[in-house]
């Protein structure tokens, strides 16, 4: 049974689609680079042909395995629809690794950099962010620095290609990773991916969030960084965001102590995701096709950029 096949199978145990009619087709265009997305699963639109009724399909890539549970990302996306910061779930079977939710078409749009230019915006997506923190209960998920670990390890046992200083940043973010990590927050319910692929806006400024691939409980923080870091070219930016809005919205002081954790949170997001994609580069598939490599070496060189500031220096050794 080809993969169009599967989904329709699927759809067919959703409440009214039995015996619909049904077109499936690809939802949006895939791109690895130079944003990541429609990357982890394949995006479809399900169309009742007599009634134009629609929905949204997405099916994990079996080789997205080593850093995404289906389990924890539909629970996730659940609460999520159900507390209106995503779209509605409407069903989901993570042994298939597919979910089927409302499809939001007309008067959405997928936000990019250009977006991220408008403080009001970037408001509106922190906002958000902090409302599923609030709402939403998961399961415990790996830090950012202990992901590093792993994947750096791995990175090295599969032989995988990365540039030569991928060592060296590990170990210099690793060096800051106990100011980031050894705080009273308790952990929050994250979406845990900043890309701004994963941010829908209507034309009225509602705004959903899509993809929670990587939600868990984790440091709001964390949550934070990982915004930050995607929708703020600047530390500059990045700082006058947390302060206008974001320290207000997680109920976290308006210190610079805490945005410097904020910070070395984002930029173990970038080294988190370089190591995501160059071990795609290595393991899947899909890397004749993608740019997977192009992608983490982005990321990378955004990561390197930041821990050889030497104003990066300066706060690891004020830190030690």
């Amino acid at each position: 049974m080809d993969q169009t096949s599967d989904i329709l199978a699927l759809l067919r145990r959703l409440p009214g689609w039995e015996d619909r009619p049904v077109e499936i087709e690809p939802a949006i265009t895939v791109l690895a680079s130079p944003s990541w997305r429609g990357v982890d699963g394949a995006p479809f639109i399900a169309r009742d042909t007599e009634t134009g009724d629609s929905v949204f399909v997405k099916r994990l890539h079996e080789d997205t395995g080593f850093y995404i549970d289906p389990v924890q990302a539909f629970a996730a996306a659940k609460q999520a629809g159900d507390v209106g910061v995503g779209p509605r779930v409407l069903l989901s079977d993570p042994d298939a690794r597919v979910l089927i939710t409302e499809h939001l078409g007309e008067g959405w749009r997928v936000a990019g950099l250009e977006h991220a230019a408008d403080p009001g915006f970037v408001g509106r997506v922190l906002e958000t962010r902090a409302r599923f923190s609030q709402a939403a209960s998961l399961a415990p998920r790996a830090d950012a620095f202990a992901e590093i670990e792993s994947l750096h390890t791995r990175l090295v046992s599969e032989g995988a290609a990365t540039p030569p200083d991928m060592g060296w940043l590990c170990d210099t973010l690793m060096l800051a990773a106990e100011r980031a990590t050894g705080t009273d927050e308790a952990p929050v319910a994250i979406h845990g991916d900043g890309n701004l692929s994963n941010v829908l806006f209507h034309s009225s400024g509602e705004i959903r969030l899509v993809d929670f691939d990587r939600a868990g409980m984790a440091s709001p923080c964390e949550e934070i960084g990982t915004a930050l870091v995607e929708m703020c070219a600047f530390e500059a930016g990045a700082r006058a965001a947390f302060l206008r809005c974001a320290a207000k919205a997680w109920n976290l002081p308006a210190e610079d102590e805490v945005f410097d954790r904020v910070r070395l949170y984002g930029i173990a997001d970038d080294l988190r995701w370089a190591m995501i994609a160059m071990l795609m580069a290595h393991l899947s598939p899909r890397r004749i096709e993608h740019e997977f490599y192009k992608f983490g070496l982005w990321r990378h060189v955004r990561a390197r950029a930041s821990l050889r500031d030497p104003r990066f220096g300066e706060k690891l050794r004020i830190c030690a």
